[in-house]
């Protein structure tokens, strides 16, 4: 047996293991113990945590759901609507994850997200990438890359999300802090 498969959602050269996989974002299962042990490794090492942001965004984005689970649109929009501020905006990390959570509280009243056909191939980085990463001064620089990867993967649907990000603005007065 191979020691690694290719993810079928992200591309990421994966363990080629059996186990569980996240409730609506698609993976195979080795692809999401190697994000399992990433999201152990930022929360139990302070030098790995302060990219936990990127981390969640990048591999929730690379790893969108099915169109017809409201749960997976939904949290492929409020990630693309993080990775939007952080990389169109220049927002901060700190303030991009309040704004992720004011963003998903304002779209269970106004459901401005709607479904995004997944792009057709991701390029650059994947968790593999962060997941083999064993120096804790890279895995900030890493995860900002895989995050931008992921973000930049999703350029048909800018436009949308712009539209999306700009009405939670527009709505709620939310103040941008860069």
């Amino acid at each position: 047996m191979e020691d690694y498969i290719p993810c079928f959602s992200c591309g990421a050269k994966s363990l080629n293991i059996e186990g569980d996989c996240h409730e609506y974002m698609l993976s195979s299962s080795g692809c999401y113990e190697m994000f399992n042990e990433v999201l152990e490794k930022e929360y139990s090492d302070f030098r790995y945590s302060k990219a936990h942001h990127y981390t969640v965004d990048a591999y929730a984005t690379q790893h969108p759901g099915n169109l017809t689970n409201p749960k997976a649109v939904n949290s492929i929009g409020i990630h693309l609507v993080s990775l939007y501020f952080l990389f169109e905006k220049s927002m901060n990390l700190n303030s991009a994850a309040v704004l992720k959570m004011a963003f998903a509280q304002f779209n269970k009243t106004h459901k401005i997200i709607q479904p995004l056909q997944k792009p057709e191939k991701f390029y650059g980085l994947t968790i593999f990438d962060i997941w083999n990463n064993e120096n804790p001064e890279h895995h900030f620089e890493l995860s900002e890359i895989w995050a931008k990867n992921s973000w930049d993967a999703w350029e048909k649907d800018r436009l949308t999300i712009e539209k999306w990000a700009f009405n939670f603005v527009k709505k709620t007065d939310f103040k941008i802090i860069h």
